[in-house]
């Protein structure tokens, strides 16, 4: 029997499993670690690539890109390789004139989220960005950071269905775990990406992912940082999420 490989948001197919590019800016969730991933992956596609294609060999069909460094670069390179290569996107965080959506659409993102730290502010600049990407005939999404407060705010003033949360058996980032688990799984007709699925690495991933199969959380996206670990955490995540 064939692999699945693919879902469906709002209609368009998103990989089970993308690669996260949170170590390649050496996000501070990864503690003493973060300088040493952003020295090593920020200013260096061929970095990256490697870890996208190990991802690729493992079954993860697409980036969840943020247009930092050479990320773009990297996924330009992945789609002209990759036929079947699918992206998914974040705005760039904070206040700053250009979210980066035109970077995103440049690199045909199916989805792109608004990034948490705006997300999380619950004010009208999040739905100027999502109208902003949705009147570009792109799926307008939300990443959350506070992800209780966040998504009871979305789900009652907001037009958005499609949300990428901070999911992982450790309940690191995820405010009230329990909770968190009731709005996901109680809301069928949403769509959850999964991010923080390994908790920065601290968490071993047959059982991550075993918690993750449990929920309504139909794709992940993976940081990673080793060829092997790629390959492998893909796989294991794969066979977790194919149902």
């Amino acid at each position: 029997m064939e692999k699945q490989l693919f879902t469906e948001f709002e209609g368009i197919k998103i990989p089970l499993v993308s690669t996260g590019v949170s170590p390649f800016a050496g996000s501070p969730q990864f503690g003493d670690k973060a300088p040493i991933y952003r020295d090593k992956f920020f200013n260096d596609a061929t970095a990256m690539l490697e870890i996208m294609e190990a991802c690729y060999e493992g079954g993860g069909r697409g980036t969840g890109a943020i247009p930092f460094g050479k990320v773009g670069e990297a996924v330009k390179i992945m789609k002209e390789t990759h036929d079947d290569y699918v992206i998914t996107g974040s705005t760039l965080p904070g206040v700053v004139p250009d979210p980066g959506i035109e970077q995103l659409i440049d690199l045909d993102a199916k989805i792109i989220y608004v990034h948490a730290s705006i997300s999380d502010e619950k004010n009208d600049r999040v739905n100027k960005l999502l109208e902003e990407i949705s009147s570009r005939g792109v799926i307008p999404g939300l990443a959350v950071h506070k992800p209780v407060s966040t998504l009871e705010f979305a789900f009652n003033n907001l037009d958005v269905k499609t949300f990428l949360v901070p999911f992982n058996a450790k309940g690191m980032m995820m405010g009230n775990q329990q909770k968190l688990e009731e709005l996901v799984d109680g809301r069928k007709e949403a769509a959850f990406m999964g991010m923080k699925t390994l908790a920065a690495g601290i968490i071993e991933p047959t059982k991550a992912y075993e918690y993750i199969s449990k929920h309504n959380i139909r794709a992940v996206v993976i940081g990673m940082v080793e060829v092997e670990e790629a390959r492998n955490v893909t796989e294991i995540a794969l066979k977790a999420l194919q149902k």
